[in-house]
């Protein structure tokens, strides 16, 4: 990121220190992609949960289990530890790799630390990697561990790191790896813990294609297509699962969330008051939302944008059902007037549709209720 954008995006921010979103603060965009303040946060470096319990003071009752977390962390240590000798035999294992390729690449050990320059250091290391395969080069490595990629939110890149990247000696490039904790139960896996992992690879594979676009190929879905291979527990163990998904899907709603306005810093600029900065509550709280009920699952701001739609009346907080059926009425205040007929008299068609529908409907619950 060049100096001057640098400053830009620190006025934006205000009196925080910048945080990196990771692949999952960018799929949580990808979940709700008309939500500005959203966003506006991501964009800026501002993580949703600072931004909800420092910023705008919501309690903060979120965040996963501890017990969650260190079983995650102990099971990644396995996979990676010793060379990664776990993750590499599990794909000779699978026959994905074969004994020759056993190239092993830990980007966070050329540079470690939490420094810029060592942040810096490791971006420029994957680069030099991923050019390696790019020209077919032989010690080009098989398992790059903790790849320091970039995506690209209105021109502000966003670091990410993805968990591993995979290809054997005979593959044009990498595909990318998740590691995850959950029990791998077939199909009774906890499908929205799938959905999470995918939409996370999601993120990786649009870094890879746009990092592969930087190295001058035109065309860089042909040598990362839609793929992941996603690395769950057998349950009640350690022993670890392999899974190809195929996750077009999630890359396609991905593309189209980084597509969504704001577009540029100027859209972003022109969305706050002058001098205005996104660490000020008032400021962050004028920037619009667009709340539903699943924003629960992601976004720690989620109840104070409850709450806002709820003063405006807004029929989501009684559920997305509820919003499409009151759609025309476009509050909850204005679908009681056409049921009770009071207020104005339909203005529109689609007023008068849903008034007859819903006195229809209150005529067959009175009904019921009487019956009872």
């Amino acid at each position: 990121m060049s100096g001057a954008m640098e400053a830009r995006v620190a006025r934006l921010r205000g009196a925080r220190d910048a945080e990196e979103p990771g692949a999952r603060g960018i799929e949580r965009v990808a979940r709700n992609p008309e939500c500005l303040r959203l966003r506006a946060v991501t964009i800026a470096g501002i993580t949703p949960a600072t931004a909800a319990h420092q910023i705008l003071g919501m309690p903060d009752r979120e965040g996963q289990s501890p017990f969650a977390l260190t079983l995650g962390q102990r099971f990644e240590r396995r996979l990676i530890e010793n060379g990664a000798a776990n993750l590499l035999t599990l794909y000779r294992d699978r026959s994905r790799l074969t004994v020759a390729d056993a190239k092993i690449v830990n980007v966070e050990n050329l540079a470690p630390g939490s420094s810029l320059r060592a942040r810096r250091r490791r971006e420029s290391e994957t680069r030099r990697l991923l050019e390696a395969k790019l020209r077919g080069h032989p010690d080009a490595p098989n398992l790059i561990i903790k790849p320091r990629l970039t995506v690209s939110l209105v021109d502000v890149p966003h670091p990410i790191e993805p968990d591993y990247l995979v290809a054997s000696d005979g593959d044009r490039f990498y595909r990318v790896g998740e590691l995850k904790s959950y029990a791998d139960r077939d199909g009774k896996t906890d499908a929205a813990d799938i959905r999470g992992a995918c939409r996370q690879a999601a993120v990786g594979i649009i870094a890879l294609r746009q990092s592969l676009v930087s190295l001058g190929v035109a065309a860089p879905e042909t040598l990362v297509e839609a793929w992941c291979d996603l690395i769950l527990r057998a349950p009640g163990s350690f022993t670890p699962t392999l899974r190809a998904m195929t996750i077009a899907g999630e890359v396609a709603s991905l593309d189209r969330a980084l597509a969504e306005a704001p577009r540029n810093l100027d859209e972003l600029e022109a969305m706050l008051p002058p001098g205005g900065a996104l660490s000020d509550a008032s400021v962050l709280a004028a920037i619009p939302n667009n709340y539903r009920p699943s924003c629960k699952e992601h976004c720690a701001m989620w109840s104070h944008c409850r709450d806002q739609t709820l003063t405006a009346g807004h029929p989501v907080v009684l559920g997305d059902h509820a919003a499409e059926q009151l759609a025309a009425a476009g509050s909850i205040a204005r679908a009681l007037d056409l049921l009770n007929r009071t207020g104005q008299p339909p203005r529109t068609a689609a007023e008068t549709a849903l008034a007859q529908q819903l006195q229809e409907a209150d005529t067959i619950l009175q009904r019921a209720v009487a019956h009872g």
